[in-house]
């Protein structure tokens, strides 16, 4: 895995042990000093520049290993009787600055989707709509909250279980509104399989939002939103929906 990723994932793993255990580690003190690093991540999910989900990511510890849950629940109006229901629920294990395990569970409507990946001589074995594969652990999963993804060439897609190409440009950098304010962050288009995908990062590489077509060709993308702001709403039907969003805490400063 290359330096950006290993980067990513001793900070993290730093955050969250701060965040648990309460103490720190001189060798990494200088993750503390990005302002409003978090230590879980939440956005608010617009189709079409209307609101209709949430999408959170808690960082927690899991015995040795460093676990991530991430939830998207999405409920969009088709008829005055009828809302189409989407849910997106994964949970992924690292271990050594590699992904060690993989669980995920997608509702589309009435369809139902489970790939499973787990860690077997020195491969990460996937099970999933195609199939068992063996992968290398070097892969970083599609949930975009690692930048070390704009350093790859391909990723494990965790919507379809397999591996999707990736051509990954600079396309400018944008003011996103976020707690009263704003917040620079960079534009990148994912090319390759994921062409219509864009994502952003601000300069401490903290993930600012995503982009993407939906199926009926319209645009959904997901805005930042203040994790303690989002936990003090957690009532509101928007964000109660997400077994996630209920988890999150406020950010910690250094």
């Amino acid at each position: 895995m290359n330096g950006r990723a290993v980067q990513w994932l001793n900070k993290a793993g730093w955050l969250l042990a701060t965040l648990l255990l309460g103490v720190a580690a001189q060798a990494q003190a200088r993750t503390t000093q990005a302002a409003g690093v978090p230590a879980s991540l939440a956005f608010e999910v617009k189709r079409n520049n209307v609101a209709i989900g949430t999408h959170c990511v808690v960082f927690s510890r899991d015995s040795e290993r460093l676990r991530v849950d991430i939830m998207m629940d999405l409920q969009v109006p088709i008829a005055f009787w009828f809302d189409y229901r989407y849910s997106y629920s994964a949970t992924e294990w690292w271990q050594a600055g590699r992904l060690d395990g993989l669980r995920v569970q997608i509702e589309d409507g009435t369809d139902q989707l489970r790939i499973d990946g787990d860690t077997r001589d020195g491969r990460l074995e996937i099970d999933g709509p195609q199939g068992l594969l063996r992968l290398t652990r070097n892969l970083l999963p599609s949930n975009h909250w690692n930048a070390a993804v704009l350093d790859e060439s391909q990723l494990l897609n965790t919507l379809t279980g397999g591996t999707s190409r990736l051509d990954v440009t600079l396309e400018g950098r944008d003011r996103i509104p976020l707690a009263g304010g704003e917040v620079e962050a960079d534009r990148y288009l994912l090319g390759g399989d994921l062409a219509d995908t864009r994502v952003w990062y601000d300069a401490e590489g903290l993930w600012r939002g995503l982009e993407f077509s939906a199926r009926d060709g319209s645009v959904v993308r997901l805005y930042p939103r203040d994790p303690a702001a989002a936990l003090a709403a957690i009532a509101e039907p928007l964000w109660s929906r997400n077994a996630v969003c209920q988890k999150l805490t406020g950010p910690l400063s250094g």
